[in-house]
């Protein structure tokens, strides 16, 4: 029998989820139609890079990463609920919250959070407004951070959703 609540959780997260997406330049959102209450996001935001000999670097992006809501989702009490949630799809990825694919979305992440709120912490993520340089998923990101700060002055991420404009024109006679 399918979880009705389950079901309308998933259905308002996307209409959350889909009013983000239309208000911004940088998030793209698809819908695996196999799994409903899986989504593959893609940020064109930069990021560092490591790459293969060690040297990181900025790379222009995009960031790629899956989200995923368990059957569970609404009633768990895991408190790692997070790294059943999200995952990193861009393996080169230097940050203190994300160690392979896994990705840590806060202390404050909860069971039923919704898919825009999700987004909007993995964008915060992505573009390093949001991390620990002292307890963190990656160690060795906060080591490397804490000697190059220099690294996050050089990224320069564009805004989630694009500044609205109130714009009244007014038309005079000559």
């Amino acid at each position: 029998m399918p979880d009705v609540i389950f079901q309308r959780f998933l259905a308002n997260s996307v209409t959350a989820a889909d009013d983000l997406v239309r208000r911004s330049d940088v998030l793209r959102v698809f819908n695996d139609s196999g799994a409903p209450a899986a989504f593959f996001c893609e940020y064109a935001v930069p990021y560092l890079q490591r790459l293969p000999d060690g040297v990181v670097c900025v790379h222009a992006g995009p960031v790629r990463a899956i989200v995923h809501f368990p059957a569970d989702y609404l009633r768990s009490t895991d408190p790692h609920l997070y790294l059943r949630v999200a995952a990193v799809a861009t393996p080169d990825i230097v940050h203190p919250n994300i160690r392979g694919p896994g990705v840590c979305l806060g202390s404050a992440f909860r069971a039923g959070t919704g898919l825009a709120v999700i987004l909007r912490e993995l964008y915060e993520i992505f573009t390093y407004a949001n991390y620990s340089l002292v307890s963190s998923l990656n160690p060795e990101a906060c080591r490397l951070l804490r000697a190059h700060r220099h690294l996050l002055e050089s990224l320069a991420p564009p805004p989630l959703v694009r500044r609205s404009l109130n714009l009244q024109v007014k038309v005079t006679a000559r």
